[in-house]
C-alpha cells in the first residue's frame, strides 16, 4: 500500500456467497473463451465471503469481487446486494485502469466505480472484542452459517487487480 494517507475507508460491508450466485459466476466464467492457462473455474476459485470494498457510502447496495478471472486485463465478476438480502447477480467487469502516480499498484475496483480508488482507502480496523468473536467465521469461509452478515467493522483483505501477465 502506498505511504500516502488514506482519504477515507472502505464500506467493510460482508455477507457469504450463496450457492446460485456460486452457479450463476461459475457459468459465466466458464462461458468465455478459455483463460490463458485454459483450465476451467471451480467454486474453489469463488470467493467465499464479499466484501465491499467501495469507498464508505450511505446507500443500501454494496458491492463484491466473487471470481478473479485469470489472463491480463481479463476483467472480474463482480455482485450487488441490498442490506440484510443475499447477492443476487453475477456480473463480468473490467477492472479499474487507475494505477499510482508511480505505476507500483493498480486499483482493484471495477471501471467507473464510485468513490477512491483502492489504494487510496483504509480498511476498517476491527476492535479486539470482535476479532475474537468474528476470528473464527473469518477463516472458516468453507462453511458459513446460512443468512450470516458480518459487522462493517470487519478487517478484510481486498481482492487483487487482475492484472496479472500470462506466462
Amino acid at each position: 500500500m502506498s505511504s500516502r494517507h488514506p482519504r477515507g475507508f472502505t464500506c467493510g460491508r460482508r455477507t457469504f456467497v450463496p450457492p446460485r450466485l456460486v452457479a450463476a459466476a461459475l457459468g459465466t466464467a466458464n462461458g468465455l473463451p478459455p483463460a490463458w492457462d485454459g483450465l476451467a473455474y471451480s467454486s474453489d476459485d469463488i470467493v467465499k465471503l464479499l466484501t465491499c470494498t467501495l469507498q464508505a457510502h450511505r446507500g443500501p447496495v454494496h458491492h463484491g469481487v466473487v471470481l478473479n478471472l485469470r489472463g491480463t486485463d481479463a476483467g472480474t465478476i463482480w455482485t450487488a446486494w441490498r442490506d440484510h438480502t443475499a447477492p443476487y447477480l453475477a456480473i463480468m467487469l473490467p477492472d479499474c485502469p487507475a494505477t499510482t502516480a508511480d505505476g507500483s499498484e493498480a486499483c482493484s475496483e471495477f471501471a467507473g466505480h464510485p468513490g477512491a480508488h483502492s489504494w487510496e482507502l483504509a480498511d476498517p480496523v476491527l476492535p479486539p472484542a470482535l476479532l475474537s468473536a468474528f476470528g473464527p467465521l473469518l477463516t472458516e469461509q468453507a462453511q458459513p452459517p446460512d443468512g450470516r452478515l458480518l459487522d462493517a467493522a470487519t478487517r478484510f483483505h481486498r481482492p487483487t487487480t487482475n492484472r496479472n501477465t500470462a506466462p
